[in-house]
């Protein structure tokens, strides 16, 4: 078997390589990112230029220390993006299939996961990493709706710190 090399899509992924914190945050939670009790870090590390993996660290709203894993990479056999999440706070384990918008800037990214209703049916989500500069970037969580079109529940800004 040759080692895969790195293409023009996995670019991208490395520039989220680093160390984030969140400096706002909508729809999740009252948010402050002067008070270390609710600080979110994040750290990104290259795996061989094909892959990254993310670890955020932080608080659940009631103040429970929570976790999160977050893989991405490109697989030029699907052409699309492909990645997981976890989270220290639910037992789903997300499944991502994404693309990269023309723009060169956003990573839209879907999964399957439960309604956020508990009667046990899944829905669409989609997930959108949109790099604003080689600094900043913001994190958007949308749900699909009925007629198809997606409704935002929450987004986050992200600036590098390392």
């Amino acid at each position: 078997m040759e080692d895969a090399k790195p293409q023009a899509e996995h670019a991208f992924l490395q520039r989220l390589v680093g160390e984030w914190h969140m400096v706002s945050a909508t729809g999740c939670q009252e948010y402050d990112p002067n008070d270390p009790q609710m600080r979110f870090t994040e750290t990104v590390k290259s795996i061989g230029g094909l892959w990254i993996v993310s670890e955020g660290k932080g608080r659940m709203p009631d103040g429970t220390p929570t976790t999160m894993v977050l893989t991405l990479g490109f697989d030029p056999a699907s052409g699309h993006y492909v990645g997981s999440w976890i989270g220290s706070m639910m037992t789903t384990f997300w499944t991502y299939k994404g693309w990269l918008e023309p723009d060169g800037k956003t990573l839209v990214l879907e999964a399957k996961g439960p309604k956020f209703d508990g009667s046990g049916e899944t829905t669409t989500y989609r997930d959108v990493v949109t790099l604003h500069d080689d600094d900043s970037r913001t994190f958007s969580g949308s749900v699909i709706q009925p007629d198809g079109s997606f409704q935002q529940f929450m987004s986050s800004d992200f600036q590098r710190t390392r």
